[in-house]
């Protein structure tokens, strides 16, 4: 998925939207009413009494717009780009340097498997890919990581990936960007395989390839929320999907 951050953190283009009221012209024994559509009042949520008619118009009905003030909208927006380009990626440096210290406890066959790994529900879980794992190599696996400090750093990177799409979410709740899709920390696992992160960012990987220093682990995890989204646009459901307005 080719991502392009401003697009990818996409913002309302209508800050204040006060919709449009479908109204009629309130003429005396007239049986038939002429409908026309003309700038809507606005109505606060906390006025006690919601007004029958604007002027000479019958008001017909009313369009509820959430509004964000320009600075909160800004300073969310900079707060997901920030995750996006570097606060996954800090995470992930972390979680590199304890996933090699774990590879190096296991066999040259457990580590040439396919396999990966991720967290749900508040513990590490360790995944089967095109190769079946037995029982004791899951335990093995399992063991290794998460004695070298395995579990907590990615525990880190699914917090930073799950605050992002969060924040990305309108006062509605509700995005048009990375924020419609369900990523949360019981369905994490489902979602994000957290090797198959750290195998595309290594020299030799998808995103590691063409980098002036490969060997710079901060420089490789630059702007990775592109490979985590990746993943997530595949996998994930667009739970919080805004309409078009």
């Amino acid at each position: 998925m080719k991502i392009d951050i401003p697009a990818s953190i996409q913002i309302p283009q209508k800050l204040f939207d006060n919709g449009q009221a479908r109204v009629t012209t309130d003429e005396a024994n007239t049986s038939e009413e002429m409908a026309d559509h003309v700038t809507s009042a606005i109505y606060h949520k906390n006025e006690p009494v919601v007004p029958s008619t604007y002027g000479n118009q019958q008001v017909k009905g009313f369009h509820a717009s959430y509004i964000e003030a320009p600075d909160a909208m800004m300073a969310r927006t900079g707060k997901v780009i920030g995750i996006f380009t570097t606060g996954i990626g800090e995470r992930s440096v972390e979680l590199e340097t304890s996933y090699i210290i774990a590879l190096d406890e296991l066999s040259s066959v457990l580590r040439e498997k396919d396999w990966g790994f991720s967290v749900q529900g508040g513990k590490l879980k360790v995944m089967e890919g095109s190769d079946s794992l037995s029982e004791k190599e899951l335990q093995l696996i399992t063991n290794a990581l998460e004695e070298a400090g395995v579990n907590t750093a990615a525990h880190h990177v699914a917090n930073a990936v799950i605050e992002m799409i969060q924040t990305d979410r309108g006062p509605d709740g509700l995005s048009r960007g990375i924020g419609q899709y369900d990523v949360n920390i019981s369905n994490f696992a489902e979602v994000v395989d957290l090797r198959r992160h750290i195998e595309e960012h290594q020299p030799s990987g998808k995103f590691g390839k063409g980098l002036v220093n490969p060997n710079n682990v901060e420089s490789r995890y630059y702007l990775s929320g592109i490979g985590i989204m990746d993943q997530v646009a595949v996998k994930a459901d667009k739970s919080f999907l805004a309409p078009h307005r």
